[in-house]
């Protein structure tokens, strides 16, 4: 259903608040994913929306009903262009009088250099589906290597099996470790 409100508050801090409306006594409770504008995903206190709601089974922050998209009043909800990849993200900067500012690569500190290596041959020690990662084991890698499933070759999903093995390129990491490993596994391709 959608209905018109008034945002009664919104935190900066924890990303949610609240929209009064007629429709929806004691107040919708909203989070930021819903919020439907380009850019940073937030709402002021008094501003007047639109939203999409439906009940709670069971009050949450005091509220019986949640929102389901929520756009200023006036104008039309936001819907982010398709995207060629399967996974994106934004990084925000947020500060106490409620503004925010994008962080882009340009903020982000310049990558070490890399320390090129040797394709060199290995065994897969461990790895987790669900993570998504695991350990390779290899001479050129003492104490093993973590191997990411974005560096292991394929096109759909990449996954590696405990005791196969392996061709990489080690890489050293520098000024500290992943996940405790003082080595990375690029270009991670399976022996058949």
């Amino acid at each position: 259903m959608t209905t018109t409100g008034v945002v009664r508050s919104w935190s900066i801090q924890e990303m949610h608040g609240i929209i009064d409306s007629d429709e929806t006594p004691g107040g919708c409770w909203t989070l930021f994913h819903s919020v439907a504008v380009e850019g940073f995903p937030a709402l002021r206190e008094g501003q007047q929306v639109e939203f999409e709601w439906d009940a709670l089974d069971s009050p949450m922050h005091g509220c019986n009903f949640y929102t389901i998209r929520a756009w200023p009043k006036g104008s039309e909800p936001y819907v982010a262009p398709a995207s060629d990849s399967p996974f994106s993200s934004h990084v925000w900067l947020t500060f106490p009088n409620g503004t925010a500012r994008e962080l882009t690569e340009a903020d982000l500190p310049p990558a070490p250099p890399r320390i090129p290596a040797d394709r060199t041959t290995g065994i897969v020690r461990t790895w987790s589906d669900e993570e998504g990662w695991g350990v390779i084991d290899s001479e050129a890698t003492p104490g093993g290597a973590w191997a990411h499933f974005s560096n292991v070759a394929g096109s759909s999903f990449r996954s590696l099996t405990p005791g196969h093995q392996v061709t990489f390129e080690p890489e050293t990491v520098v000024g500290g470790k992943q996940d405790g490993y003082h080595y990375r596994a690029l270009d991670v391709r399976k022996v058949e």
